[in-house]
């Protein structure tokens, strides 16, 4: 089963045309921007509730309200959804084949993150 796993995994990699390494890159990516954009949106709210008449934090705020900014961070929030869940996954299939602290600790973790990735997407997908 394991050999029938590596092999779908290595096709769908190679449909993608990416290596492990740009695999991995795409996924740090998808992650800096969601914690820039995340960083960028808490920052704005809060000088904004301070300064409320600044009209540059204002009109600053109002652009990232608008719904392609909304967007652009639900598309961010799936891609690290099915990121973590194939993760998840695989730290859990190797828990089953063999225990260790390291799978045991990978699998929680990346079930954790997970479930939070689902909630946060939850939580934008009411704002959008």
């Amino acid at each position: 089963m394991y050999s029938d796993l590596v092999i779908i995994f290595n096709f769908i990699i190679s449909q993608w045309s990416l290596s492990p390494q740009a695999f991995k890159d795409a996924v740090l990516a998808a992650a800096l921007a969601k914690a820039v954009l995340a960083v960028i949106w808490w920052t704005t709210r809060v000088l904004v509730a301070k300064f409320p008449s600044n009209l540059a934090l204002s009109a600053f705020q109002k652009l990232l309200n608008t719904r392609p900014a909304k967007l652009v961070v639900l598309v961010l929030d799936v891609t690290l959804i099915d990121v973590f869940l194939f993760f998840a996954g695989v730290a859990l299939l190797d828990l089953h084949r063999g225990f260790s602290i390291f799978s045991l600790w990978t699998a929680a973790l990346f079930s954790f993150l997970f479930a939070y990735m689902v909630m946060v997407a939850h939580s934008d997908i009411k704002k959008y």
